[in-house]
């Protein structure tokens, strides 16, 4: 069963090494905490939790497992092998500018566990990020491009795209194009879709890597994600405060590669009111279309609107006006469809 996760871990972490043993601290640091949080949701399977390194134990920070890839370290030894598969989810999970991400982790590699397997939860994530492998414990990541990478830069998602931009955890290197350098399985979801995780991914020395993941996206941006706001408040990866005045732009966002294939805006909001509305408009000055605020009390509802993007495509910044709103409520997600 493939695991929706939240891909915010720091691509810029400062040369800490994989191997860097952290022993009689009475407190982790920020970072480390997020690397042992991280380290132990890779690894370990929900029934599972890894207490911080020299505390007392059961007086340590506990961090909780998730989607058990090498369950075997728990009490045990992480080999060659359990090494690849943890390092391959850090790796996956690896976001330069630190934004959370909701992505879909599939892998077609054997004995990686039952959690990125593909199945109906992965529906909603059609897009083909790319894959990720390597070995954190001796300082090797590589990542290639898939099929849809060009959408990453929209969700805030750069190390398939730019892969020597996220060096810190480990070293990133570009493998290129993912149908050239891996081997992929399919499996058809139950709405006919199909998808292809790497099953073993080469380097670009030729070695062969036999734990990659590969990540796919879906095309809602999430709100808070926005690469400048004026006057609203990013809030758990969603926009409040909304406000008549108050704006925030999305750079990178994918029209397609041909112009007027996007007909709609989407928005998923809970507003307190029917009252305003969203302007999209084009960075340059162009408005796009106009979403009419409607009522829907607390709970959050996908509310549409047709855009002119006829004379777009590629990659363009966006810029979402509030007009006419006061505390509106709460806007979680966009997308240009």
């Amino acid at each position: 069963m493939g695991r929706e996760v939240e891909g915010g871990l720091f691509g810029v972490w400062n040369g800490l090494p994989g191997t860097q043993q952290i022993e009689g601290r009475a407190k982790l640091t920020d970072l480390q905490a997020m690397l042992w949080k991280y380290t132990a949701r890779c690894a370990l399977r929900e029934d599972q939790e890894l207490e911080e390194p020299g505390a007392k134990t059961g007086n340590g920070q506990k961090f909780r497992g998730w989607l058990g890839v090498a369950p075997e370290w728990h009490g045990g030894t992480c080999d060659r092998a359990c090494q690849e598969k943890v390092s391959s989810c850090l790796i996956a999970l690896t976001n330069r500018p630190g934004k959370h991400v909701l992505l879909s982790l599939l892998t077609a590699a054997p004995s990686m566990g039952p959690a990125l397997t593909p199945d109906k939860n992965d529906i909603g994530f059609p897009h083909e990020e790319g894959s990720f492998f390597g070995n954190v414990f001796s300082g090797e990541a590589y990542a290639c491009r898939g099929r849809d990478v060009r959408k990453a830069a929209q969700v805030k998602r750069f190390c398939a795209l730019e892969p020597t931009t996220c060096s810190g955890l480990a070293q990133f290197t570009d493998a290129g194009r993912c149908e050239d350098v891996c081997t992929a399985t399919c499996s058809t979801l139950p709405d006919g879709s199909k998808r292809c995780p790497a099953a073993a991914c080469k380097d670009p020395t030729g070695r062969v890597w036999s734990y990659p993941i590969t990540a796919f996206m879906r095309n809602k941006i999430e709100a808070g994600n926005a690469d400048t706001m004026k006057g609203t408040v990013a809030v758990d990866d969603g926009l409040e405060q909304l406000d008549d005045g108050d704006s925030a732009a999305y750079h990178g966002v994918d029209f397609g590669p041909i112009a007027g294939s996007i007909k709609t805006f989407a928005a998923t909001i809970a507003a307190k009111q029917s009252r305003g509305r969203i302007e999209i408009w084009l960075e340059g000055g162009k408005r796009l279309g106009v979403l009419q605020i409607k009522a829907t009390g607390a709970v959050e509802k996908e509310e549409t609107a047709r855009i002119d993007a006829s004379a777009i495509s590629g990659s363009a910044a966006v810029i979402l006006k509030f007009v006419g709103v006061t505390q509106v409520g709460r806007l979680s997600t966009i997308e240009f469809r």
